[in-house]
Order: structure tokens, then C-alpha cells, then sequence
């Protein structure tokens, strides 16, 4: 997984911070898996790393290629940003 820790690192603080921009609201959630609004949110920063050709692009496309190393990066990044946003808003309501 080191290989996308760069990529992971990016992601945890473009979707952290975009969900806090977009006010999203925890609820009761003490998970982010299996949450369409958040699958959008990382389907579209990733989409924009692969469509403006980032530094990130390379590493977006091989992810995209290893179904194992996608869902390890998956879980991963939906925990970080799971603990920062719960942080940030000082937890549960």
C-alpha cells in the first residue's frame, strides 16, 4: 500500500475538506462504507486527478487496476476521513 500513500494522504484532505465545505452532516454514522454521497465525492476527485493529467494520474490508473489494492485503499481512506471529519466537528451530534 505505500505505493499510494502520496495519493491517500491527497484524497483524505481534498474529501475531508470538501465535506466539510458541503456541511456534511455525521448523523448517527460511525462509518463511512457503503455510502453513495461519499463513493460520488471519491469518484469525482479521483476522476479530476485523471482528467486534468495530475501528479496524481499515474497512480490513480494503476490503482484502478488492482481490485485488492482498490478496496485496501478504499477502507483506508474512509476511515481517515471518518476520524478527521468526526474531529473536526467534534464528534456525533
Amino acid at each position: 500500500m505505500d505505493k499510494y500513500s502520496v495519493l491517500q494522504k491527497e484524497l483524505v484532505s481534498s474529501l475531508t475538506k470538501r465535506l466539510l465545505n458541503v456541511e456534511y452532516d455525521l448523523g448517527k454514522r460511525n462509518f463511512f462504507f457503503a455510502d453513495v454521497a461519499i463513493d460520488h465525492h471519491i469518484f469525482d476527485i479521483l476522476s479530476d486527478h485523471l482528467w486534468r493529467d495530475t501528479k496524481y494520474a499515474r497512480t490513480v490508473s494503476e490503482l484502478i487496476e488492482s481490485e485488492a489494492d482498490r478496496n485496501a485503499f478504499d477502507r483506508q481512506v474512509r476511515e481517515c476521513v471518518y476520524d478527521d471529519l468526526y474531529k473536526a466537528l467534534g464528534g456525533l451530534p
